[in-house]
């Protein structure tokens, strides 16, 4: 039987992995989006409007206006359409029964973190690989339910980190790799009979929120710079701040082992505006940043505010615990508490 795909994406991360797959020769009934006024409303990271994606290569697009599926007139607009499996591609919410239940084949999905599936179910796992200094990542491909990240395994395949790699790196790695899956996947529909169960309980990574990536100034360079390359683009950056302005660090670097001043401190502007920080073991150079009053400048000796880090991990971890009592926290993270 011919696969009729569909697509849920709403995500610059997602559309490049259908990309990808449509470059290879793979036809698509419909790719399915948000429309821009819920971007506006819910601020989603990395949101993209696939409209201007989808008329350029002609393909048939739909823009909803309920992230959860709940709206009927949006239900009426997609059972319209003639397809017998769902590919949800970078759409951050569950998908609900009706919807999975009304193709043939089902629906797809991916997910991954660097214990696998299983091991890292939950939010912003790709996040967490670089700013826990993670050498690989496993990636699945598996069935849609109900649950998080919890269907029949389908494909799995790993990629490696190096060590200067940021989240956009991390996630074009994916994106390659995933797209080799999938349209294994949809070329050939028998795979999906091929499965395997997961273990009955996985472990969670916990959602991370704009407020969680301020700079920790007393720890190392090597901290700093996970967590810079973990939050940059398109994700809200790595922030710190001078009295009541908020800065964004985009891309920052090792500059030398000196620490001439107290930490956060800035110690040299150069002539391009780009200037050294002092941490914990040296200096860092920020290379890419930007402010909310665009009047500042970085002058020397500003002292620049240090955010604890292990104490953000642990709001992150009590926010999780609170809300979803019977899901357990990624051991990385719980390891990286009992050492700190």
């Amino acid at each position: 039987m011919e696969t009729k795909v569909i697509i849920l994406c709403t995500l610059t991360t997602g559309l490049e992995v259908v990309s990808e797959v449509i470059s290879r020769g793979i036809d698509i009934v419909c790719i399915i989006g948000l429309s821009p006024s819920l971007f506006i409303k819910d601020k989603i990271s990395g949101y993209i409007d696939i409209s201007d994606f989808a008329s350029k290569r002609n393909i048939p697009f739909l823009l909803l206006d309920s992230y959860e599926l709940k709206k009927e007139l949006d239900k009426e607009r997609i059972l319209k359409l003639n397809y017998n499996l769902i590919w949800v591609c970078g759409w951050q919410r569950l998908i609900p029964n009706w919807l999975i239940d009304s193709a043939k084949f089902g629906a797809i999905g991916s997910h991954g973190s660097p214990d696998g599936i299983e091991g890292g179910r939950g939010r912003s796992p790709q996040n967490w690989a670089l700013i826990l200094g993670c050498k690989n990542f496993d990636l699945a491909v598996f069935k849609l339910t109900q649950g998080i990240d919890n269907g029949e395994i389908i494909l799995e395949k790993s990629f490696f980190y190096n060590d200067d790699d940021d989240i956009l790196i991390s996630y074009y790695k994916c994106a390659l790799l995933l797209s080799e899956m999938i349209f294994k996947i949809i070329k050939n529909p028998e795979l999906l009979k091929i499965t395997k169960k997961q273990n009955g309980e996985g472990t969670y990574f916990p959602q991370r929120k704009p407020e969680d990536g301020f700079v920790d100034w007393n720890s190392s360079k090597v901290n700093i710079l996970r967590n810079c390359r973990a939050l940059t683009r398109p994700y809200p950056g790595l922030k710190t701040n001078y009295n009541s302005y908020e800065i964004t660090i985009w891309n920052c670097a090792d500059f030398d082992n000196k620490v001439s001043d107290k930490l956060g401190v800035i110690s040299h502007v150069f002539l391009s505006g780009e200037f050294l920080v002092n941490c914990l073991d040296g200096r860092i150079l920020i290379r890419d940043w930007s402010v909310d009053n665009k009047l500042w400048k970085p002058q020397k000796n500003m002292q620049l505010k240090s955010t604890d880090f292990t104490e953000q991990i642990k709001i992150i971890v009590q926010r999780h615990n609170s809300r979803y009592r019977d899901k357990k926290i990624n051991s990385r993270i719980l390891n990286f508490l009992k050492k700190n």
